[in-house]
């Protein structure tokens, strides 16, 4: 409950997550979107506004995200939010990284993607 008496005081830790799997999403997601003319995501729309090539845009997108890092891991070391929940933000933006590091882990059915992903989150760590 405290938690969410500091969200409404400051609500960044969440914020730059969110942003964090927002610009991950585009980043892995991209190519097979541009192909079958979704709408415009970050990279497609810095592209438009400034005329990058897509590589300019994207090394623009992945700057925006180390930024939004320093943002994050400099909000969780001043935060009054419980650990827990600190961790569970910093961890969103993690798992955003690792399920778009090589295209599209979410909704493609790659093994060389999906394997890992389902290693993460559904299989128990034998130690």
């Amino acid at each position: 409950m405290e938690d969410l008496v500091h969200l409404q005081e400051n609500p960044n830790i969440i914020k730059f997550s969110a942003m964090i799997l927002r610009l991950a999403n585009d980043l892995g997601t991209y190519k097979r979107e541009k192909e079958t003319g979704d709408i415009p995501k970050s990279i497609r729309c810095y592209m438009n506004e400034t005329g990058a090539s897509e590589e300019e845009a994207r090394e623009y997108i992945k700057s925006m995200m180390f930024t939004l890092w320093k943002k994050m891991n400099k909000e969780a070391h001043t935060s009054s939010f419980s650990q827990s929940f600190i961790d569970t933000a910093i961890n969103i933006g993690r798992m955003a990284l690792f399920m778009y590091q090589h295209g599209d882990g979410h909704s493609i059915q790659d093994p060389e993607i999906q394997n890992p992903i389902e290693s993460l989150l559904w299989r128990p760590i034998n130690g």
